[in-house]
């Protein structure tokens, strides 16, 4: 052989060796030095995705939010001179001013927030609350920490002047932080502030209807402290009943529990206390929890009777196992100490039904400070008892500059009928038939695409096929056309299906997102100061490509809704919600745990901070593992 070729062969050969030595050392090492987690891909996405969004939140807090300099609002009545920002006042701190506060821009607007209530409260989950599934740090988060670029003043709103724009405020006569103790930490006075903007979010209260005794013997569910009260009383009507010189019959009384109203808040209540009853109390009091009746008192003919019929009948067959009792068509006459005076539909008869715990979860009415804009206004323009009557742009009736939202607004819709003949004309331009006079099917649709912006009412002619059906039922004679009788007819039956938006969390948020883009994109006044040249160029730009028309009026997105009722089980309502994708894959009704976990997911990531996701977490687990905590304190 050459020496090219023997060279080569001690090449190949060293080579080989070297490779199947290394081989033999990894099989036996399980392949050498294991690698270190800090230098694996997990941890480099993971850090990278921490550090992004640190940044980010970062550059928001820096940039677009940043920190107010003082918390002390200056120039009270804005008569100093020199530029400054627009201010906007938001009364209240519930869920439409949470939403608005959270996208407003800070550094184009001096934005304050005034509330006799210094913190957000997450009222979905009230009623976990009242029976100790969840602390009541979990649902309440301090709006100076949630906002840090809003000045927040703790006060009350008795009026506003809204000719000369300025709001009298207040803080009560008490100068004492507690009942008992006689301290002057709360020694506030009187004062009075003026605005720019007024955006009023000041929800609403419970509405007794005149119904003898609520106010002085029910437990209302609208507050944290409402649902701390209800925590006490339970644990006191059970420790009652375990006194030993008590009577039998003042025993099962004690250990009766009503409920009035079947909608969402008392549907949620109801299960949570047959929950704890089933849960916890059957360890602590043994020999009580078979006395235990729970009663829930509705007027309607069946309880969630705003979601779809399936969930409403699931849910009286799930009371049932949960040992609930559902007493639909049954009106509450009187609300006394010790029972509750009640009369079914359809009877003279009035009878008793003993109660230690009465809860009023029912209707809702303005509070007294909307009653008293209505009226600075006037109730001619302000003429429905709901609440502030506003356009479709959030502004109020008859005053300028005043936004409201959520419980305390109802939004008036146009209707078509007050300007039909101008309508028909416009209809027929749109490809009506000359010669038999009257508007035909194509120009129906088309006619409801072009308005269903200024009439809401007509959205669904204008995006499903139901154009053809009103057409045909308002086309009597047959003819193929419309005639101004006969499109009157159309248009009357269509505003019939205006409906109030419900009084919802959802509904709220949801307005004050909108109010809060539209007024990033109002333009700044003479003699205003803008946000900074970055900030506002950047705001621009965005405003200008996302609407180039201009901001549209507000509508409504219906996500679904949810209800907890016991026993690990809960339903889910998704009819109108994801442009009806649900609904037409027949998914739009669901029950039972599978749609628990749903409800508790979607909650947890509604909870606006890390530490109340965190709170409500460990509160969950808690409460699975080792119970609730029935002590009273």
């Amino acid at each position: 052989s050459s020496p090219l070729c023997s060279s080569m062969v001690i090449r190949y050969s060293r080579l080989f060796g070297a490779n199947s030595r290394s081989l033999v050392r990894n099989m036996s090492t399980g392949g050498g030095k294991k690698k270190s987690f800090f230098g694996s891909w997990t941890f480099k996405v993971g850090a990278t995705a921490a550090l992004g969004f640190g940044a980010s939140v970062a550059i928001d807090r820096s940039i677009f939010h940043p920190r107010i300099e003082t918390e002390i609002v200056e120039d009270l009545m804005l008569k100093k001179g020199g530029l400054r920002r627009e201010r906007i006042v938001v009364l209240g701190t519930g869920w439409a001013s949470v939403g608005f506060l959270a996208r407003i821009d800070p550094t184009r607007y001096e934005v304050i927030c005034i509330s006799p209530r210094n913190y957000f409260l997450m009222t979905p989950l009230l009623p976990s609350v009242t029976v100790g599934t969840i602390e009541p740090r979990t649902v309440v988060e301090s709006v100076r920490t949630l906002f840090p670029w809003v000045k927040f003043v703790e006060a009350e709103c008795l009026n506003m002047d809204h000719a000369n724009k300025t709001l009298t405020l207040s803080n009560g006569s008490s100068k004492s932080s507690f009942r008992v103790v006689q301290d002057s930490a709360k020694t506030r006075p009187d004062f009075t502030m003026a605005y720019d903007k007024l955006v009023v979010a000041v929800g609403a209260e419970n509405n007794t209807f005149n119904t003898p005794g609520v106010q002085q013997h029910a437990h209302f569910l609208k507050e944290i402290s409402d649902a701390r009260r209800i925590r006490s009383a339970i644990t006191d009507a059970f420790e009652s009943a375990a006194n030993p010189g008590q009577s039998d019959e003042e025993r099962k009384r004690l250990l009766n529990f009503v409920v009035v109203g079947g909608g969402p808040t008392g549907v949620e209540f109801a299960a949570e206390l047959a929950d704890l009853v089933h849960e916890d109390l059957k360890t602590s009091f043994p020999q009580l929890k078979g006395l235990v009746t729970i009663r829930l008192v509705e007027a309607m003919e069946t309880v969630l009777s705003m979601f779809d019929k399936k969930i409403s009948d699931y849910t009286v067959e799930h009371f049932k196992t949960e040992k609930i009792e559902v007493l639909a068509n049954t009106f509450v006459k009187s609300v006394n100490q010790d029972h509750v005076m009640i009369q079914k539909k359809g009877s003279k008869t009035i009878e008793p039904i003993p109660s230690s715990v009465v809860v009023w979860a029912t209707g809702i009415k303005c509070r007294p400070i909307v009653e008293a804009m209505r009226k600075a206004i006037g109730l001619d323009v302000q003429n429905n008892f709901r609440g502030l009557v506003t356009d479709r742009f959030l502004k109020v009736k008859g005053c300028d500059g005043v936004y409201s939202l959520g419980d305390c607004a109802t939004i008036e819709n146009k209707q078509l009928t007050k300007d039909v003949e101008e309508l028909y004309k416009g209809a027929f331009a749109l490809g009506g038939n000359p010669k038999a006079k009257g508007v035909t099917i194509d120009a129906f649709r088309k006619f409801a695409e072009s308005k269903s912006t200024e009439y809401p009412q007509l959205g669904f002619l204008a995006t499903t096929d139901a154009s053809e059906a009103e057409f045909n039922k308002a086309d009597r004679n047959k003819d193929g056309v419309l005639e101004l009788h006969e499109f009157k007819a159309a248009l009357t039956a269509i505003d019939r299906t205006l409906k109030i938006l419900p009084a919802t969390a959802q509904v709220a948020a949801q307005e004050g997102k909108y109010l809060a883009k539209q007024f990033n994109q109002h333009p700044i006044p003479d003699g205003m100061q803008d946000g900074g040249s970055l900030v506002a160029t950047l705001r621009k730009q965005y405003n200008a490509v996302k609407y180039p028309n201009g901001i549209e009026p507000f509508k409504y997105n219906h996500m679904g809704s949810l209800a907890y009722i016991g026993g690990d089980h809960a339903t889910a309502d998704m009819n109108g919600a994801m442009s009806n994708v649900l609904e037409k894959l027949g998914l739009s009704v669901a029950t039972g745990k599978g749609v628990f976990l749903l409800w508790r997911s979607f909650y947890l990531s509604e909870s606006f901070t890390t530490r109340t996701k965190l709170l409500l977490l460990m509160d969950w687990i808690r409460c699975k593992s080792f119970g609730r905590d029935i002590s009273r304190y």
